[in-house]
């Protein structure tokens, strides 16, 4: 029998991202404007734009406190570039990626991911697909995009708010490359 007088925990959904500044939102949003405008979607607020390392689901504070104690990856940074897009037909998903993926970022998404375990989170099933979310609800443009390159030096550890229609997210902690410990 749960005690009347217990406070439940409240929950947050967050998740770990590689967050862009305005100068590579702009970025973005110009070199797939077009497409984005014609594939008839629900476009996805330039302030939105991320790539997302590790998605955490919904959390306990007691949950948050542990997952900020963990140090990131000491990783000297690395370069994305944006050069293709691509469709998930099931939830008509819209987005951009790099076609070279780096070494570096799949060793921090791997790393970050046995660091999580470590406290008890469990490792999404799905292949590791790095990607910029453009439009929800969308239908395929077979179109080439101007090529975007995206200097990373930082992860963010994000949460998603769902207070209305649209999701909003808010960087609760950011840690620049080469100042982690490992």
């Amino acid at each position: 029998m749960l005690d009347p007088g217990a406070v439940k925990e409240s929950h947050r959904r967050v998740f770990f991202a590689i967050w862009p500044d305005e100068k590579m939102r702009s970025a973005l949003t110009r070199a797939t404007r077009s497409v984005v405008r014609r594939c008839g979607g629900r476009t996805i607020s330039p302030s939105n734009l991320h790539v997302t390392l590790a998605f955490l689901g919904s959390v306990t504070e007691t949950s948050l406190m542990r997952v900020r104690q963990i140090p990131p990856f000491a990783s000297p940074g690395f370069e994305l570039v944006f050069d293709r897009l691509g469709f998930w037909s099931g939830p008509r998903v819209l987005w951009t990626s790099p076609s070279q993926v780096p070494t570096a970022l799949i060793e921090l998404e791997s790393v970050l991911w046995n660091r999580l375990a470590g406290i008890g989170f469990e490792r999404q099933r799905s292949p590791y697909c790095p990607h910029v979310t453009l439009a929800r609800k969308a239908k395929f443009i077979e179109e080439s995009i101007l090529a975007v390159s995206w200097p990373v030096s930082e992860l963010a550890l994000v949460e998603s708010k769902l207070d209305g229609r649209y999701p909003t997210y808010e960087v609760l902690e950011a840690w620049s490359f080469g100042t982690a410990h490992e």
